[in-house]
């Protein structure tokens, strides 16, 4: 029987980011995931915001997760020998209205988004906006993650070095003992789940809050000149890909009817989001959706399960996950190995009080 000390079930953006704090921390792991081709990670537009813009104050935790992001996929890029990061990808924020341009700079007159938002400007933004727009915000240290190609290019180097299983897993099959597990001729000191969406197929764990949303992402050509250095914000994202005049434009958010297929309901949300924002034209080449594996305090679910210690639990991130993954992964890593705490707001012993009543 082949050991491990860890057997990770999903690659997706949070296995990614496991499977890279284990092996930095030189530990043996091997991974299962059955590379569904409209997996989150896949479609996802991999955009990191340090602004609830919506409530114009800094994200959660962003001071810290920020550095750590920046080096994470700078590293992954090196060991790839690929690109995958766009930091210092300037979001670009419309103001619509003179009282939305006295809240925002009241949150600079505050200092409440620093470094990020420093300033506003009373006039027409650069880009492709409307003209009645009054005014714009500029947000630094933004950018994304080429999730899709970054998590293909990791399961490559993952099969090169013969750690990958594709295939499908089975929870029926999984046998835990006290200090090991085994699974299909496989044995591993612990198995940790980093499913997304498949959080609802497991047994260990169907007992949390998960919310999961369906969301739809669309990729557009622009005919007219359109500066492809900042990502648009207007309640949708418009960013550029790596082909000229071709942007992605999403993302909805949808509760029910939860599967991968696009709709044209989603489709022509987005287009008319767009339409009432932007003063360009555009055409629509593509749509996918995919289910981000959202919780219900919207908080990541990191930790060991409440009885069975060769079982652990990584998932969650949803649609910030380019964010959060980096930094809490490498907390579930010195959790498991040096015995540190994991912060309380992610450890899944929040829900304790679930698990006693399921």
């Amino acid at each position: 029987m082949k050991h491990t000390e860890n057997l990770v079930v999903g690659l997706g953006i949070a296995g990614l980011n496991l499977c890279h704090q284990l092996e930095k921390a030189g530990k043996s792991f091997l991974v299962i995931d059955r590379c569904p081709i409209n997996s989150a990670s896949l479609i996802a537009g991999g955009i990191y915001n340090p602004v609830v813009l919506k409530r114009k104050v800094k994200s959660w935790k962003v001071d810290e997760l920020f550095p750590f992001l920046v080096q994470t996929y700078e590293e992954l890029e090196m060991q790839l020998s690929n690109s995958f990061l766009h930091h210092n990808f300037p979001i670009l924020k419309p103001i619509s209205s003179a009282d939305e341009l006295v809240e925002w700079q009241q949150a600079v007159d505050e200092k409440r988004l620093a470094p990020y938002v420093n300033s506003r400007e009373e006039s027409r933004p650069l880009g492709p906006f409307h003209k009645n727009v009054v005014g714009s915000v500029t947000i630094n240290d933004s950018g994304f993650v080429r999730i899709g190609k970054l998590v293909l290019s990791y399961r490559n180097y993952l099969k090169e070095k013969g750690v990958l299983i594709e295939d499908a897993f089975e929870h029926s099959v999984v046998k835990t003992e006290k200090s090991t597990i085994s699974y299909k001729g496989v044995s591993a000191d612990r198995i940790i789940f980093s499913e997304g969406r498949f959080i609802s197929e497991n047994p260990f764990f169907n007992w949390l809050p998960f919310r999961p949303t369906k969301g739809q992402m669309l990729t557009v050509r622009v005919p007219e000149e359109l500066t492809p250095d900042r990502i648009y914000n207007q309640q949708f994202l418009l960013f550029p890909t790596e082909e000229k005049d071709i942007f992605r434009l999403g993302a909805t958010y949808e509760w029910h009817n939860l599967d991968e297929v696009p709709t044209q309901k989603a489709t022509d949300e987005l287009i008319e989001r767009a339409k009432r924002a932007l003063d360009i034209q555009f055409e629509v080449l593509d749509a996918q959706a995919a289910i981000r594996p959202n919780v219900a305090d919207r908080r990541p679910v990191v930790g060991r399960h409440p009885e069975i210690e060769t079982i652990f639990l990584f998932n969650g991130m949803g649609s910030k996950g380019v964010m959060l993954a980096p930094f809490f992964a490498k907390q579930l890593v010195e959790h498991i190995y040096d015995g540190k705490e994991i912060a309380s707001e992610v450890n899944l012993m929040r829900f304790k009080k679930r698990y006693a009543n399921s």
